[in-house]
């Protein structure tokens, strides 16, 4: 149906264009043979009813109907709810267990004081000779010289010790190591005579120096083998010494 629509159309169309073609020649030149023919035609039909041609009325082709489209409607997007955060569980403190308060006992009274001991005596060193004896007597001697006698009780000399002496200003002095013999005397003029095996005498210059001196006797080795002891000069009232030591 379509086709056969379609070849009308056309068919009407080229109708129409030669109809007008024809009407625009005879308005323009009237005696063109085709005119003639024209004239001839409708003289010769002049005494004849003429049939009205049939007025083509071009059918439009059917257009269509768009069909319409339904306008996309725009979901909006879900948005993300926030869940709330779950409610912190408070830890639920355990029970405190309320001490039980016992009566408390009375003390007991407090022990009595002990004694406390008191400090015991330190025993004192024991020394292999003791100072036995100490003599002293004015003298106009300007040099100091000490006669010692180291003896045992039976008068013999013991030898190999020494007299060390500490002066005021601790300038510390030994004399020479004893020997088995008598070695010197107290002065001449002295009235007292006495006889050592050594020599206590200062040095580099034998002299009084007015303070304590403090005196011990010790072995070669060193060791102090006597306790100390002091002796008291002054260089106004000069004297001469005499220490003699023998075994505890």
């Amino acid at each position: 149906m379509k086709k056969r629509a379609i070849r009308q159309i056309i068919r009407n169309i080229i109708i129409a264009v030669i109809l007008l073609g024809v009407t625009f020649t005879s308005a323009c030149t009237l005696a063109s043979p085709f005119d003639q023919l024209v004239t001839m035609a409708t003289e010769s039909t002049e005494g004849v009813a003429r049939t009205p041609r049939p007025t083509f009325t071009s059918t439009p082709e059917t257009t269509p109907t768009p069909t319409k489209t339904a306008t996309p409607t725009i979901t909006p997007i879900p948005t993300d709810t926030p869940t709330p955060p779950l409610p912190t569980k408070t830890p639920t403190p355990p029970p405190t267990d309320t001490p039980t308060i016992t009566p408390t006992s009375t003390p007991a009274p407090p022990p009595p004081p002990t004694n406390t001991p008191g400090p015991t005596d330190t025993p004192a060193p024991s020394w292999d000779y003791q100072l036995s004896e100490l003599f002293s007597a004015p003298t106009n001697a300007n040099i100091l010289s000490i006669i010692v006698a180291v003896q045992g009780h039976d008068g013999g000399w013991i030898p190999g010790l020494r007299v060390v002496g500490t002066d005021p200003n601790g300038v510390v002095t030994k004399s020479e190591p004893s020997a088995d013999h008598a070695t010197g005397h107290t002065p001449a003029d002295s009235t007292v005579v006495k006889s050592g095996n050594t020599k206590f005498e200062p040095q580099p210059v034998s002299v009084y120096i007015t303070g304590p001196w403090i005196f011990h006797l010790e072995s070669v080795d060193g060791k102090q083998v006597s306790p100390d002891f002091t002796v008291n000069m002054n260089v106004e009232s000069r004297e001469w010494y005499f220490f003699r030591f023998q075994p505890s």
